[in-house]
């Protein structure tokens, strides 16, 4: 059963060109996955492979470097590319961080968290969470698309 949360504040951002009004989003997704902890963690901070976790999304994943600023460069079907970066690693906690640098989508300043708490030798509980920036307008599509991608992405993280 995959458990998603969302909240929003109001916050404003300037632009040179004009201010505009912008929402903070945050969208909580948690996850059972039948797999050790320990293999699912280092799937995670190898921060590759993402193309087998959003098949239908995603055609090819590019990761330079390794560890914390690595950047993953994630070509979409159809066209289109999300460029990312690692930016924390804390392996004591299963936890990691990344930021997206580029992307088509309308957002800003996002944030990507995975939490991995171990359950059995089997069994692992993932938490995604997102934290971005959008404009009032495209909230609602942006947290759906978000909150559609983090379900999928740790539903086939046993794979």
């Amino acid at each position: 059963m995959i458990t998603t949360f969302a909240s929003c504040n109001v916050s404003r951002s300037k632009t040179k060109e004009k201010s505009m009004k912008m929402i903070y989003s945050e969208i909580v997704s948690k996850n059972i996955v039948k797999d050790q902890t320990d293999k699912v963690w280092n799937k995670l901070i190898a921060f590759g492979g993402t193309e087998k976790f959003v098949p239908k999304l995603i055609e090819k994943v590019i990761v330079e470097g390794k560890g914390i600023g690595a950047v993953r460069y994630i070509h979409l079907k159809g066209g289109g590319e999300i460029i990312e970066r690692l930016t924390k690693i804390d392996s004591t906690n299963h936890q990691m961080e990344f930021i997206i640098i580029s992307t088509p989508m309308p957002i800003s300043n996002y944030t990507g968290i995975f939490f991995v708490d171990h359950i059995s030798n089997n069994k692992c509980e993932v938490t995604f969470t997102s934290k971005f920036n959008v404009s009032k307008e495209n909230k609602n599509e942006m947290e759906s698309v978000i909150k559609g991608f983090q379900e999928t992405f740790i539903s086939n993280l046993d794979k």
